[in-house]
């Protein structure tokens, strides 16, 4: 896996996350809904009892998966943290943890684009030696 790859994933984790949130905030409107709903027509005599409890475990499991999906965006986002250029790390930062365009992250360094294209390569480089070194 290449450096830009490895980082590529902290924007799909971030939007696993949020999706897992939404879903985690669904169960949560469900579960404590208690309005009556009346109506005159007689219940199902196959209706789900345990439909409470069903609602509870799944919004347990996704608890737990955000929870794993975190501890991965955390351990990404720690390689970042073990380059010692701190330049590297900051322009790393800046695209892949706070989706900041080249124009941004040229301005807010101060560089021209062509400089910060290439610190991004040779942070890119380092990256990879530490994925590459690191036993996963």
């Amino acid at each position: 896996m290449t450096g830009k790859e490895y980082l590529a994933q902290i924007k799909t984790i971030k939007v696993e996350i949020k999706s897992l949130l939404r879903r985690v905030q669904s169960l949560h409107d469900t579960l404590t809904d208690i309005s009556n709903h009346l109506s005159e027509t007689p219940g199902s005599p196959t209706r789900n009892v345990h439909r409470m409890e069903e609602l509870m475990v799944s919004k347990i499991d996704l608890e737990a998966q955000i929870e794993a999906e975190t501890i991965r965006l955390a351990g990404i986002t720690g390689t970042i943290n073990l380059i010692v250029n701190p330049l590297y790390a900051a322009i790393l930062t800046a695209r892949y943890v706070s989706d900041m365009d080249w124009r941004g992250i040229s301005a807010e360094l101060n560089l021209s684009r062509s400089r910060v294209f290439q610190h991004h390569r040779n942070a890119l480089a380092e990256v990879e030696l530490l994925i590459n070194c690191t036993p996963e």
